[in-house]
Parts: structure tokens; sequence; C-alpha cells
């Protein structure tokens, strides 16, 4: 099998999975991008490589920014506004650190989203309920497709979105 295809069998797994997943594993997923990058960030900082430190700060940027815009301010106002204000410094650190080539900025959004990760992996545990055997395993649920008007449909090539997921894990 060459790279290509590899990479392409990689994110067409990588997409069913994120259709497929409890909107909770989302969250879980989103900070682990943001903090997988930051140390990448942070060990291209170190090596020198400018253009990879670029992406990485780049893919950890968007994935906090998903993160922020995804916040519901209707529900629990006071938590969400915290919340968006810890994301906001987050991505205000990133920039700085990319900016004055620093590690500790780096590390100060990185120690904000580690610990709000710790936090959001327990409420994924205690809503999802996963036995070991289910996670080593991943069966995404076919789900029929329906085109909907949906505000992120212009990024999708097909321009459809998946149907209800439902709440279940």
């Amino acid at each position: 099998m060459d790279l290509e295809t590899q990479r392409r069998l990689q994110r067409e797994y990588f997409e069913s999975r994120v259709r497929s997943a409890h909107p909770i594993e989302i969250v879980t997923m989103l900070y682990q991008a943001a903090i997988d990058n930051l140390n990448a960030a942070i060990g291209h900082l170190k090596t020198g490589d400018r253009r990879a430190r670029a992406l990485a700060v780049s893919r950890a940027q968007e994935a906090v920014h998903e993160l922020l815009v995804a916040l519901d301010h209707s529900v629990g106002a006071d938590f969400t506004h915290t919340l968006a204000s810890l994301y906001r410094y987050c991505l205000d650190r990133m920039v700085t650190g990319h900016a004055t080539q620093s590690a500790k900025s780096f590390e100060e959004a990185l120690s904000v989203l580690s610990t709000l990760a710790v936090a959001w992996r327990e409420i994924k545990d205690r809503v999802c309920e996963t036995s070991p055997s289910e996670d080593a395993v991943p069966t995404p649920r076919e789900e029929p497709r329906q085109t909907i008007n949906h505000p992120y449909s212009k990024y999708r090539p097909d321009s459809e979105m998946v149907g209800s997921r439902g709440w279940s894990c």
C-alpha cells in the first residue's frame, strides 16, 4: 500500500469516527488535537522548524476555536462564559508563543487545556461508560445521509451532512 493510499484510508477512518462519535467524544478529540499540536509546536520551536511550528500552532488554534464556537451560552451561562474566557486566553498564549518564539507561552496554554481535557475525559467516561473491548475495535454506526442546510456544509465536497447521530455513545 502506498503512502497516499494509507493517508486517505486514515483520513476516511477518522472522518467516520467523528461522524459516529458522541458530542462529548468530539470535545475530547478537539482537546487532544490542541494538546498534541501544542506539544509539536514546542518541539518544532526547539528544532527551529518554523514552517512545522506554524502548522502545529494553526491546528491547535483551529481545535480551540472549534471548542469556543461550540459553546452554548444559553445553557449554564456562567460556566460557558468562563470556558470561553479560558479558550480565548489559550488562543492568546498560542499567538504570543508563536510570535515571540516562547515555549513558556505555549506551555501556559497547554497547562489550561490539559487540565480541562482531564475533566472532559472523566465526563466522557461517565456518560459513555465504554468498556475496554469497545475501545479496542471501533464500530462506526451507519446512518442514512440526508442533505441539510448546515453552516459547515460548504466545506464538505458532497455538500451533505450526516443525519442526527443521536446521543448514545
